[in-house]
């Protein structure tokens, strides 16, 4: 059973009422353009901190995995053509670890450490630490290209990927999530929601896989001193009537709200949390629950700076 529970885990993110006054009526009709805003070598720094349980049952056997992670990680603007578009080079700077199955003893990661402290199974994190990428976006968050990083005998170079190849169709779906969101085509109204459809890869059985539609509705909840406040819920758009196949997309619908600043067209924060739970994954018996949060908050350049110097006198 631990082994399924690693598998999971690795697939692994009332206001009071008053009278309507004609200033009322005049603040509901008014429309809000979100849009992000680059500027050419501009630097956007967030830190991301996650935790994350999950739990499996059968019979009288119970596990529950503990796994949290601090990630500080960014994204510079490479360049901005004339329609708006921006090449942006993300990259993630540090990663905190820590994993404990039960009541045993944490295994930790941190990327600072020197490498042959690394457990071998945080070799795939490694790898992943200063290694960059880049994503061509629109103002509206929209994945114009993926570029990545590939190396030949005459250096490094980027490269864009294959849109058509499913291989990567579902890697535009998590980076365009890990930095940016959707936003709307048009202006929107408080109260006003758009929709981002998208597709996740499931295992059937040991050789056939599907793609389940999942729909991810955000709302423009409110907007005051310039910054808005988005909500947004997850919903699986197809009937699933094997709890293996609800089980594998039970950290797929979280719910959350992103602030954004209409001024710079930038995120400043993401809270993102989901309390889940599935019954019958082993073989109509069994249960499991995943319970997780992910706050993610914009760093100001005083605070990147002070950090990078902490580090440098360690």
């Amino acid at each position: 059973m631990r082994s399924f529970v690693l598998c999971v885990v690795s697939i692994f993110v009332c206001q009071a009422l008053a009278p309507v006054s004609v200033l009322h009526a005049k603040e509901d009709t008014k429309t809000y353009s979100l849009r992000f805003k680059f500027t050419p070598g501009e630097f956007v720094h967030y830190s991301v901190d996650a935790q994350n349980q999950f739990t499996v049952q059968l019979n009288q056997n119970r596990e529950t995995t503990v796994n949290s992670a601090q990630t500080q990680k960014h994204y510079r603007v490479v360049a901005v053509d004339e329609s708006g578009n921006a090449t942006l080079e993300t990259m993630i700077d540090r990663v905190q670890m820590s994993v404990q199955f039960n009541d045993g003893v944490p295994a930790t990661f941190d990327s600072s450490n020197p490498q042959e402290k690394d457990l071998a199974q945080y070799g795939p994190i490694r790898k992943t630490i200063g290694n960059p990428s880049r994503i061509v976006y629109s103002p509206v968050g929209e994945v114009i290209s993926v570029l990545e990083l590939q190396k030949n005998a005459n250096g490094s170079i980027f490269k864009e990927v294959d849109k058509k190849n499913a291989k990567h169709a579902d890697k535009d779906q998590t980076r365009n999530l890990g930095f940016l969101i959707p936003l709307p085509e048009q202006s929107v109204k408080i109260g006003e929601s758009w929709n981002e459809n998208y597709k996740v890869e499931i295992s059937i059985d040991k050789t056939l896989r599907k793609k389940v539609p999942i729909r991810r509705v955000f709302t423009l909840e409110s907007v005051q001193d310039q910054v808005a406040v988005i909500t947004f819920k997850t919903k699986i758009m197809e009937r699933l009537n094997d709890p293996n196949s609800s089980a594998q997309l039970i950290q797929k619908t979280p719910a959350g709200t992103i602030k954004l600043d209409l001024e710079k067209g930038v995120i400043v924060s993401q809270n993102v949390s989901l309390d889940k739970a599935q019954v019958g994954v082993f073989g109509g018996k069994g249960a499991m629950r995943a319970v997780s949060r992910v706050v993610e908050t914009l760093i100001e350049p005083a605070e990147v700076a002070q950090k990078s110097a902490d580090t440098a006198s360690k």
